[in-house]
């Protein structure tokens, strides 16, 4: 039974979607296998850095797929993802809902630092000094996520399961599916947050552009300090 809450104050009108929580289960099933098969990849490459590199940038597309498979099969136009304009107004809510996050992250760090666990912050450092050119991994962090992520995850995930579960509960599936399809126990509360705040955006204004705007927003500041840090090691406190 299909179900949805109030609407938000502010959201944008919606029009009702040609696919449907379930189809929204299959493409995840689908990441999943996708996923495996890079990961057996990427762990048996014996080659230069550049093409594992490479293979970073072909995971992080790997998410378009099961969109394309489904909405090929039935023949349903790209727009219905939320392609459309947007109110700036959402914006400027995003930013007050990131401020808010990113002191539930905060505080998640500083326990997972005082446990002596490495926080995702950490492990990217670590793939910032093990290679030799950060060009691939930039292009697949700053520029492919966030349009691929938000494409799978708030554009065609959400929407499926809003449509089944009501938008709350949409949110919450697709931000924990979020979490864990980055693949480090470590972030998937730090991402699940984020997935909270990118739903609800995308909730409000139903397209992906503010979305991915916030995403490449903290992609692109974690990336650029991440390399500051490997490029001046000095910088980080002994």
């Amino acid at each position: 039974m299909e179900q949805d809450q109030a609407p938000v104050k502010g959201e944008t009108q919606r029009e009702s979607i040609p696919w449907s929580a379930a189809e929204g289960w299959t493409s995840v099933l689908l990441l999943i296998l996708l996923n495996v098969g890079l990961l057996l990849v990427i762990n048996q490459s014996t080659g230069a850095q550049l093409a594992q590199s490479a293979l970073i940038v072909l995971a992080e597309l790997a998410y378009l797929l099961p969109v394309v498979i489904i909405l090929a099969w039935k023949r349903i136009p790209w727009r219905y993802l939320g392609f459309g304009k947007f109110d700036w107004s959402t914006m400027g809510i995003g930013c007050g809902l990131l401020i808010g996050g990113y002191g539930i992250i905060l505080v998640h760090n500083l326990v997972a630092t005082a446990l002596g666990i490495d926080i995702q912050g950490d492990k990217i450092v670590e793939i910032f000094s093990a290679i030799d050119s950060p060009v691939w991994l930039v292009i697949a962090l700053v520029v492919v996520a966030p349009l691929v992520e938000e494409i799978f995850f708030r554009g065609f995930l959400f929407q499926g399961f809003r449509k089944k579960y009501g938008w709350v509960n949409a949110m919450l599936l697709s931000s924990a599916i979020f979490g864990v399809a980055h693949l480090d126990p470590v972030s998937i509360i730090p991402t699940f947050v984020l997935g909270i705040v990118l739903s609800y955006v995308y909730h409000r204004s139903n397209s992906v552009w503010p979305g991915v705007i916030l995403h490449f927003l903290i992609n692109a500041s974690s990336t650029c300090s991440v390399y500051v840090l490997t490029q001046f090691p000095n910088l980080i406190p002994s």
